[in-house]
């Protein structure tokens, strides 16, 4: 017989993360746990930190057993790499193994095949779209289609992807956007995933000014890709982020995540025409949010990270709120900031559209 008046389950964290970001992980982990534990149909009694034998995981204390899509819920979570379920009697702590449900469309290693400087942990990554997921009207077993406005060479793209939803990119610089599409290419070339790779032009009156995008539709089968509402879908149109509706209809996305350049390896520019480029992050966000605005659907969220030694949480929510978003700044929303080195100060601001 057990100890614990509740059940308690015991999460460790993926050791994937690089030093630096594990060191503050609990933290965003514990932040997203709880957005998660807000959407399971088991009661929530207290979630915390706990480190048994040195090793820390974190603990969800529930009223009964978990549900099966609850455990599914959780298994989405960026930071879960194992679940227990704690039992303790006669004071010796027994952890028992609970099976993790699989709901990758695509295999994660997909992430973390592409090597560059400056790329962001695809862990922190994956953490926003579901930060952006569990702060929506929607979830995952909508048909979510998810919009990265500064796609850079596509590792959001690539996350999105593996939950299986439908995702487009904006990138301004002609050779990301193409290493982007010869990289997702390749991939599904060499993981024998059936798919169809076109390019179509999205905007533009001449050949002079013409935006086009690399759409690929795929799907894990020939019978799936028979089947257009099976189909998946990942584009990546080359061109200005402040011109999204341009490239595609209003109210086209349930999500808009995007990591802002951080100003040291990247910078940020919103016209081509610029010789300079600009360090800030409020520029190109009072440029471009009138227009990411009309392109998310009602209900949806947008979720940018961003360098905080270059612009304060206040002015970037401000910029938000000025263009008709709701930021959410209540907890747990306001626990995700972090040191990635002595340069860059890493947060996020969530906001929706009411």
């Amino acid at each position: 017989m057990s100890n614990f008046k509740n059940m308690v389950y015991l999460i460790l964290q993926n050791p994937g993360h690089n030093r630096v970001y594990y060191a503050s992980a609990d933290k965003l982990a514990l932040a997203e746990l709880k957005l998660a534990a807000a959407k399971l149909t088991t009661k929530t009694v207290a979630i915390k930190i706990l480190e048994i034998e040195n090793i820390r995981y974190l603990s969800l204390e529930t009223k009964d057993d978990l549900a099966k899509n609850d455990i599914n819920l959780l298994s989405k979570l960026s930071f879960v790499f194992a679940i227990f379920s704690l039992d303790k009697t006669n004071d010796q702590i027994c952890l028992r193994p609970i099976r993790k449900i699989g709901y990758e469309y695509l295999d994660n290693k997909i992430s973390s095949l592409l090597k560059y400087q400056g790329k962001t942990n695809e862990l922190f990554t994956k953490m926003m779209i579901n930060v952006g997921v569990l702060a929506s009207d929607f979830n995952y077993d909508t048909k979510i289609k998810m919009l990265d406005p500064v796609a850079g060479k596509g590792t959001t793209l690539f996350e999105g992807a593996v939950y299986g939803f439908d995702v487009f990119g904006i990138e301004i610089e002609a050779k990301s956007a193409q290493e982007t599409s010869l990289f997702f290419k390749k991939y599904l070339e060499t993981e024998r995933i059936k798919h169809n790779a076109t390019k179509r032009q999205v905007y533009g009156t001449s050949k002079k000014d013409a935006v086009v995008i690399q759409e690929f539709d795929y799907a894990n089968n020939k019978q799936d890709f028979k089947s257009p509402e099976l189909v998946k879908k990942l584009g990546i149109v080359c061109g200005n982020t402040k011109d999204a509706n341009k490239y595609f209809k209003k109210e086209s996305f349930h999500l808009i995540i995007g990591d802002l350049p951080y100003g040291i390896v990247h910078g940020n520019s919103t016209d081509k025409r610029k010789t300079t480029i600009t360090r800030n992050p409020s520029e190109l966000l009072s440029d471009s949010l009138p227009e990411w605005f009309k392109v998310l659907k009602k209900g949806g969220i947008a979720i940018v990270a961003w360098n905080s030694f270059l612009a304060s949480r206040q002015k970037l929510s401000g910029i938000f709120a000025s263009h008709g978003f709701e930021v959410l700044s209540d907890a747990p929303f306001d626990a995700f900031e972090h040191m990635v080195d002595k340069s860059i100060k890493r947060d996020i601001v969530v906001a929706k559209k009411t």
